[in-house]
């Protein structure tokens, strides 16, 4: 990946292969969404430093044909899938996964057989789900979530819970992941945490979650997160994010 100087007035990207950027700042079209991807932008520095040294192509390739695996099979490709779907020998696989890890791209299992998640997914549970077609997915967290569709250019279901209460909240899109159909209960909400530590995955990822409500995302935060940094956002709001942040990661590249 390679960080491209932009011009003054526009905020941080990231040219993930040629012309491809992340995030997407056309997607964040309200002042939450574009404050929300910019304040965690900031908190995560450390990982845009290691991203500005450009991934090669063949990373690149792996990369996305791991995110095709996993919607293609509805479940996390292993490496020998990986070889298989890709046409490359396991050793050469297996040393760009570890480029990938580095990267905070993906991880593997403990054993290093598997995918254990590759944003936006997991092997694992955790309590969001996304019907993409014939199958559904674990989502890594809520933002991840409503990434999927734009991500994979389809309409999704998006279930999941209220952190607090246990309320069942379901999201459903339209145009091709691009905009929000109906969310129920209406007055469900997300926050986006942004406390970064080792990977998203064990750490912001954990406490991006939906809430039936603002009362019981205020009492949730008054309770054992108090001290959270993140960002309140509407499920529409929310999208936009998801969209900027994972609508470029099938993206071809841009040709001269």
């Amino acid at each position: 990946m390679q960080r491209t100087m932009q011009p003054q007035a526009q905020p941080p990207s990231i040219e993930i292969r040629p012309g491809v950027f992340r995030p997407d700042w056309s997607a964040a079209t309200t002042a939450a969404a574009r404050d929300a991807l910019l304040s965690r932008s900031a908190s995560r520095q450390r990982l845009f430093d290691r991203w500005a040294i450009p991934l090669d192509a063949m990373a690149d390739r792996l990369w996305r044909c791991a995110l095709s695996l996993f919607a293609d099979l509805g479940k996390a490709p292993s490496v020998d899938e990986l070889a298989a779907g890709i046409g490359w020998p396991l050793p050469r696989v297996k040393a760009a996964l570890q480029e990938l890890q580095h990267r905070d791209l993906l991880g593997l299992d403990a054993a290093g057989t598997a995918i254990d998640y590759a944003y936006p997914f997991t092997s694992r549970e955790t309590g969001h789900t996304v019907q993409l077609g014939a199958h559904t997915l674990n989502a890594l967290c809520a933002i991840d979530a409503l990434g999927v569709g734009a991500m994979y250019q389809r309409d999704v279901v998006i279930t999941s819970r209220c952190t607090l209460c246990g309320t069942d909240i379901k999201v459903v899109t339209t145009d091709r992941g691009h905009r929000l159909r109906s969310v129920s209960p209406e007055s469900a909400v997300v926050w986006y945490d942004f406390r970064y530590t080792g990977c998203a995955a064990a750490s912001v990822c954990q406490k991006t979650v939906f809430f039936c409500s603002d009362a019981h995302l205020q009492a949730w935060r008054n309770g054992v997160a108090a001290e959270e940094d993140g960002r309140r956002l509407l499920p529409a709001e929310a999208l936009e994010a998801g969209r900027a942040l994972f609508a470029p990661l099938l993206a071809e590249p841009m040709r001269a």
